[in-house]
């Protein structure tokens, strides 16, 4: 039980890493620019389950917010007044 339980975690510290490296892989175009963030966001739902996926994107915003610049804009408490701020707390349930 124990093993499963670390599995779960090691996948879960994945999937936030993959979030994070998303943010700086961006397709431009004239609109906005596309990040392959979503990408990992749902794979991590499909991926992971309905526990670990959500909990892998709360560590991603909860980096964020203590200051780590893991969001396409930086990072930081200030965060929260940007417009795209909640689009990313939409990560956490989209997963």
């Amino acid at each position: 039980m124990a093993r499963e339980r670390i599995k779960m975690l090691v996948l879960c510290a994945m999937f936030t890493a993959l979030t994070v490296l998303g943010a700086y892989i961006r397709i431009p175009t004239p609109i906005s620019s596309f990040t392959l963030q979503l990408l990992f966001v749902f794979l991590s739902g499909v991926l992971i389950g309905p526990k670990y996926g959500p909990l892998s994107q709360l560590i991603y915003v909860a980096l964020g917010l203590i200051g780590i610049p893991v969001f396409i804009g930086g990072g930081g408490i200030s965060y929260v007044l940007q417009p795209a701020f909640g689009f990313t707390i939409g990560f956490i349930a989209s997963s």
